[in-house]
């Protein structure tokens, strides 16, 4: 199996916008408001959702004018969050055709088609201008690439001047091996991750400079101890992750398993062209 088919295996859930469009009518969820509040939860495939969207945004200085690329964006949660919040134009790109229909759907059924375009494709081939965006955004993507120089390599070239890199991946921590499945990988073979010192270093040599850095590992355990203090609602939701992910629970526990014992942890970033 190559590369993009275990990704597709990985992340792949056939006529995946048939079935969001199934749940739009079977829920009545016709109108912008509803359908927003229906995805929310799970339209973005990264610890922390949205608030994590949002303040990486406001650490880059996201503003209306700027054009932005997401990188790996999903069914289109964070474009979504990015335009809305910000006012920015984004393109999202995703190595997995059923993300980008899902993605178009939704974003149409929300009225945001005119603020977000979805493209199919490879991050390691992004087919962009050069010094096209102000702004990359990539967030839980880097875990399933192996050739990371030429991602930054890539970056670098379709960012204008001083435009900005905003990462919020997953590393590897102290301790290891890491605990399979997780969302991102079901075993060793599609899982790349580097430790923190590792991609700081690669990211540098592929001319940036860092000009913020944060381990938010701590603030997601005591944010997963907080959710898991509340009561928990006995009614099922028609819209959970296992829409687009397969056996979740399981995944769910071993990436908690993993960052409480240290063999992953969570970094934000902020990179600028120099």
């Amino acid at each position: 199996m190559n590369y993009e088919e275990a990704i597709k295996t990985q992340y792949g859930q056939s006529d995946l916008d048939k079935k969001i469009l199934a749940v739009l009518v079977t829920e009545g969820l016709d109108t912008s408001k509803l359908i927003q509040e229906g995805f929310a939860p799970i339209e973005e495939l990264h610890l922390r959702g949205s608030l994590a969207t949002i303040e990486l945004a406001r650490e880059a200085g996201l503003n209306e004018n700027m054009k932005v690329l997401d990188i790996g964006c999903g069914i289109g949660g964070p474009a979504r969050t990015i335009a809305s919040e910000f006012g920015c134009y984004v393109i999202g790109l995703d190595l997995s055709e059923e993300f980008c229909r899902a993605a178009k759907l939704i974003n149409d059924k929300v009225g945001l088609c005119n603020k977000i375009e979805i493209r199919h494709g490879n991050a390691l081939e992004m087919p962009f201008n050069t010094k096209e965006f102000d702004v990359v955004f990539m967030q839980h993507v880097l875990m399933n690439i192996e050739d990371k120089n030429s991602v930054f390599s890539h970056i670098n070239r379709i960012l204008r001047s001083k435009g900005r890199l905003a990462l919020y991946t997953i590393c590897a921590g102290p301790n290891s091996p890491v605990y399979f499945p997780v969302i991102w990988a079901n075993n060793p073979d599609i899982n790349f991750l580097l430790t923190v010192r590792e991609l700081r270093q690669l990211i540098s040599s592929n001319g940036f400079e860092e000009l913020s850095w944060k381990d938010v590992t701590k603030k997601i355990l005591e944010g997963i101890e907080r959710a898991r203090s509340k009561p928990r609602s006995k009614v099922l939701r028609p819209i959970s992750l296992s829409l687009i992910v397969s056996d979740p629970s399981t995944k769910w526990k071993n990436i908690v398993r993993n960052l409480k014992e240290e063999r992953i942890v969570v970094i934000q970033g902020i990179f600028e062209k120099i």
